[in-house]
């Protein structure tokens, strides 16, 4: 007997990204799908390893190595203002900051997010206008009471905002970049290793239109969704307004945000330059 080979897809561990995972299990695709669950960088590394075929995975990485990738057209993770999850903590006020990098005091980065991580470099040297830190790697959700100021992302960095401890001063990068640019920050996107048979290009073509449909009819089910989500430290209107802040969508504003991105990514010579968006 011959055993199907199945598209390996990446699964972020989020509550941001959980609606749609949640929309599609039941679509027939998912016979054909095997899940990989982490953060977003254990996403990025199966993808550049070639051990993940398809995930909704960092911006970052596809600008990194978007020759390897290919993009599902129409979907991302962004966010157009405040997005709640993406935070960096100060446990002083932002206007001690620059005091506070000038006596050679840490930045703590979370390792979860070369997005997110990226984004904050981006804001201090093009918007803050901040002296250059001492940047530190943290692993997730250890950096609270470190006493350093700290980037957090996710399910983390959600639960700070919604139960904020009142040493913290929080800042929201994702409105921070609006503030900055004018634009949304694009998140995620639907990265796809090129490197796949014609059989799994086959399974990505319908796994694309399950996800297409499960953004289309998200806004109708939010509330039911909310009441589905098995994790309890969060109520269910902070969940419905959390994800009402969530656009899975990839429109010209959030193409125009990504340029953006990828242009001060170049600045900083983290990218040799913005590459050409190759979709699938």
């Amino acid at each position: 007997m011959i055993t199907k080979e199945k598209l390996q897809v990446g699964r972020i561990d989020y509550l941001n990204i959980w609606p749609i995972f949640e929309s599609i299990k039941n679509d027939p695709v998912i016979d054909d799908v095997e899940f990989i669950s982490g953060h977003p960088s254990l996403l990025n590394n199966g993808l550049a390893e070639g051990t993940i075929d398809i995930a909704p995975s960092s911006s970052f990485e596809y600008l990194i190595r978007a020759e390897k990738y290919r993009l599902l057209p129409h979907l991302g993770i962004s966010a157009d203002n405040e997005v709640q999850s993406v935070l960096f903590c100060l446990p002083f006020s932002f206007d001690e900051l620059e005091t506070y990098v000038l006596r050679g005091g840490n930045i703590r980065l979370t390792s979860a997010s070369a997005a997110s991580a990226a984004l904050l470099r981006i804001l201090w040297q093009f918007y803050w206008r901040l002296p250059p830190p001492v940047w530190l790697q943290a692993q997730p959700g250890e950096s609270m009471d470190s006493g350093e100021p700290f980037l957090e992302i996710g399910d983390h960095a959600l639960s700070i905002y919604l139960y904020p401890d009142p040493d913290l001063q929080i800042i929201d990068l994702a409105s921070e970049w609006k503030k900055f640019t004018g634009l949304p920050f694009v998140f995620a996107l639907w990265i796809l290793n090129k490197e796949i048979s014609q059989a799994k290009y086959q399974i990505i073509k319908r796994l694309g239109s399950a996800l297409n449909k499960a953004v289309h009819i998200l806004p109708g089910k939010i509330n039911q969704l909310a009441e589905l989500y098995p994790e309890k430290r969060f109520k269910q209107n902070m969940i419905r307004e959390y994800w009402e802040k969530m656009d899975f969508n990839l429109a010209p504003d959030h193409l125009a945000g990504l340029a953006v991105f990828g242009k001060y990514l170049t600045q900083l010579k983290m990218i040799d330059g913005m590459p050409v968006l190759e979709f699938m």
